[in-house]
């Protein structure tokens, strides 16, 4: 397996770039947790008994807002995984795990503390590195 596209003989149209899917998906996580976390925050002085349950939280636009950008992750990932290897797919997508954290902290005002801030330079100098020899592999063609 290479890591090259494989895009049969066509080129695809900017907008179906399968590195654009990959960078949409990994935006669309942070954003849906963010969302969620609005959400749940909404509905958290509901006092029903289903709001024990976590139920209530469908009540808020924010949730299903955050719904409607799994949906569009999903799909972007399955574009992104006919074209490029699931490796690389997959080290790019862990780029989320440093986004969540800093979406709250832009959007939420949460605290990152300085371990944390190391956590999220290395989590995304690992995508980087990861990504840097296919995307010039690519280049090449």
């Amino acid at each position: 397996m290479s890591d090259t596209i494989s895009t049969s003989s066509r080129k695809l149209p900017w907008w179906l770039n399968p590195y654009l899917a990959i960078v949409l998906a990994i935006l669309f996580v942070p954003a849906a947790e963010i969302l969620l976390k609005r959400g749940a925050t909404a509905t958290a002085a509901n006092h029903e008994i289903v709001a024990g349950l976590g139920v209530s939280v469908l009540l808020s636009r924010w949730t299903w807002l955050a719904i409607a950008c799994y949906i569009a992750n999903f799909v972007c990932w399955l574009h992104a995984l006919r074209y490029l290897p699931l490796y690389l797919a997959f080290s790019l997508l862990s780029s989320t795990h440093a986004l969540v954290p800093l979406g709250c902290w832009w959007f939420l005002g949460e605290r990152i503390g300085p371990c944390r801030w190391a956590g999220i330079a290395i989590v995304l100098l690992g995508a980087v590195v990861i990504a840097g020899p296919a995307i010039k592999a690519e280049q090449q063609l």
